[in-house]
């Protein structure tokens, strides 16, 4: 049995922490960005738990966190850890490239986290040319805070389909799965997160494309990890956002706050 069967038979029986143990192994060197997602989910799950152990946290909350994780692992980590294993080749061609180190950028947008010094009598060395534009996807993400800052959730859930990538619409507007998994937690919680908005981690997910044979979308998926207000001792937000080869603007492709 392919992992990835392991892993939805593991989110039939709802048990969430054992298909992120899988992923976590599946991924290690294979995909170091997914692989550390996957263990901040893991992370979260558990912090989560021992909240609810103790009182703090509420049922709903609860719920809630683990409905976001799953939602991940179905439409994210599975579809990856699929098109690592090949076991979606038919969906997809050509192949993906293989994983990449994770590409980390400071604040200051467009440069290197750490300047290298070249050695002397060699050329310093060249940059992998990137599609992202990574004050492009901020503007992007704090246009959609302020979208939820204006309106209430479900006017809000109508307006924001320019702010998303195709994957996660149906037709024109918000799919249902992601506005009830996803879209409703940000719209409660965007307040926790400061503004304007704030990158604390921005890294390359290695994801090349999006989609089937038919509708496949290529270019570059980058994880941003907002800043909180407070930190009060749980995992930061994330919000995924996908550059397109074809020249158009970036989109979100997931959020988890």
């Amino acid at each position: 049995m392919s992992t990835a069967d392991q892993i939805r038979n593991k989110i039939a029986e709802g048990d969430l922490e054992e298909s992120l143990d899988l992923a976590i192994s599946f991924l290690l060197g294979r995909d170091p960005g997914l692989h550390s997602e996957c263990i901040q989910h893991k992370g979260r799950l558990n912090d989560h738990n021992r909240q609810y152990r103790l009182k703090i946290i509420s049922v709903d909350m609860i719920d809630m966190t683990r409905a976001q994780v799953r939602s991940a692992l179905i439409d994210v980590i599975l579809r990856r850890i699929e098109e690592l294993s090949g076991t979606a080749a038919h969906a997809f061609a050509p192949p993906f490239e293989p994983a990449r180190q994770p590409q980390t950028v400071t604040l200051n947008f467009g440069q290197s986290a750490q300047a290298s010094q070249p050695s002397h009598g060699q050329s310093p060395p060249t940059e992998a040319p990137t599609l992202a534009d990574h004050s492009a996807a901020r503007q992007l993400v704090e246009e959609f805070v302020k979208l939820l800052a204006t309106y209430e959730v479900e006017n809000a859930a109508w307006r924001a389909a320019p702010f998303l990538h195709r994957s996660l619409l149906q037709g024109e507007v918000m799919q249902p799965q992601f506005k009830q998994n996803n879209f409703y937690s940000a719209h409660q919680r965007f307040r926790s997160y400061k503004t304007p908005i704030h990158f604390i981690k921005t890294q390359s997910t290695n994801r090349t494309a999006i989609g089937g044979l038919r509708d496949r979308d290529e270019g570059e998926e980058f994880v941003y990890t907002l800043e909180k207000t407070v930190d009060n001792g749980g995992m930061p937000g994330t919000v995924r956002v996908f550059f397109p080869k074809n020249g158009g603007g970036p989109k979100i492709t997931l959020v988890s706050l």
